[in-house]
């Protein structure tokens, strides 16, 4: 298993060996190939240099961003200490300024009562007005409780720790939204390294030569809005299926949260191997393994063969169209892409993403051309030979 994953992203376009057939060996495989493919980059100077100077440089712009905006950021979220690290000041003012309300009170109740003695007596008295100094403090006041002596309670320690969760979310949210937009304006970059690996590694490159540089593309802006739209679709068109199968169940609250999250590490293997552009040139629109035994459950099994069960499995269908060829594609090799998916959802990770963005795709390509190269031993190779990035 470890020859394979020692071997490196030429592995099976240089020596011509088949793609491993244990599971096991797969998903190692397709979880080194990234890290195979930087280690690619490194022998030539003018591509490592590339993709280090332009990591590096995405990496500082984002922390740049981030520490600038951070101050909007954390005021969203309540930073109050509670009053086991209050100051010793917010305890003194508020006791002070009830011990002068008292003491106030007690006065102005002294004078009625004298005032209402000598009324009795009929002897008239002037309009008496009580005045305290708000400086000053009653001589019997109660000493003030120093901050060590306060009690820390459960609830205000949890409450402490809720509030810092909430800061670091309110961070990591800045750190997404701040990382998406650099990485939108310098994404050509992105596009020149991958062109970079795919011909260090003698895979025919998915993108045209082309000069990099920071811009707003709006027509890949609009292209990843939608594909954001049609992964929600296909994604939201199973959940009906997911409730239906566990419905007759005792615990569906407990199975539905295994089967939402099955389903969406399921979607994000089949989107991982679409980073490729060989990942969609499918033709067989044979329906994916989903689809097939929903179609075997509606059609064959007592109790589901209902017109109702079959009509949505059409309105499915039509709803997954599109992703056909992916999904199929990662149906040939399932163990491989979910080694890969797994390098991409480390690459979610803030700063992480500007290293491994530009490799993944390059990678679901070397999986493919290697299982295609593999079913078709007769064809010639689709990988030409290797060359360096800087004489391409």
């Amino acid at each position: 298993m470890w020859g394979h994953v020692r071997s490196g992203a030429t592995h099976f376009q240089l020596r011509q060996t088949p793609p491993p057939g244990n599971p096991v060996r797969q998903f190692f495989h397709g979880l080194s190939l990234p890290f195979h493919i930087a280690r690619a980059l490194r022998t030539d100077a003018v591509a490592w240099r590339r993709y280090r100077r332009v990591a590096i440089i995405q990496c500082l712009v984002i922390l740049g961003l981030v520490f600038f905006f951070k101050r909007s950021a954390f005021d969203r979220v309540d930073l109050d200490l509670g009053p086991e690290e209050a100051p010793a000041e917010a305890i003194e003012k508020p006791a002070q300024a009830r011990l002068q309300r008292q003491s106030r009170r007690e006065a102005q109740e002294a004078v009625r009562q004298v005032r209402e003695e000598l009324a009795a007596a009929g002897i008239s008295t002037p309009e008496i007005k009580v005045v305290i100094d708000e400086d000053t403090s009653p001589a019997e006041a109660p000493p003030k409780p120093p901050a060590a002596a306060v009690v820390k309670k459960p609830q205000e320690r949890l409450g402490f720790f809720a509030r810092q969760l909430q800061l670091w979310a309110a961070l990591f949210a800045t750190m997404q939204i701040v990382q998406w937009v650099v990485i939108a304006l310098s994404r050509d970059y992105h596009d020149a390294i991958s062109r970079d690996a795919s011909l260090l590694t003698a895979v025919e490159p998915e993108d045209e030569p082309l000069t990099p540089r920071v811009r707003l593309d709006v027509t890949w802006m609009q292209k990843k809005v939608s594909r954001r739209i049609r992964g929600f679709v296909v994604f939201a068109a199973g959940l009906p299926v997911l409730l239906l199968l566990a419905a007759p169940l005792c615990s569906v609250q407990n199975l539905l949260a295994v089967f939402i999250p099955v389903w969406s590490a399921y979607w994000l293997v089949v989107f991982t191997a679409g980073k490729s552009a060989r990942a969609w040139e499918s033709t067989s629109g044979r329906p994916p393994w989903f689809l097939r035994a929903w179609t075997w459950l509606t059609t064959r099994m007592p109790g589901f063969r209902w017109e109702t069960l079959q009509g949505y499995g059409r309105f499915w269908e039509r709803r997954t169209l599109s992703v056909f060829s992916p999904a199929i594609e990662v149906e040939k090799q399932p163990w491989a892409f979910a080694g890969l998916a797994l390098v991409r959802a480390l690459a979610m990770l803030p700063l992480v993403k500007c290293f491994l963005r530009p490799l993944i795709p390059v990678a679901a390509a070397h999986l493919l051309v290697a299982h295609r190269a593999a079913s078709t031993p007769a064809s010639p190779v689709e990988a030409p030979a290797p060359t360096t990035a800087s004489a391409a």
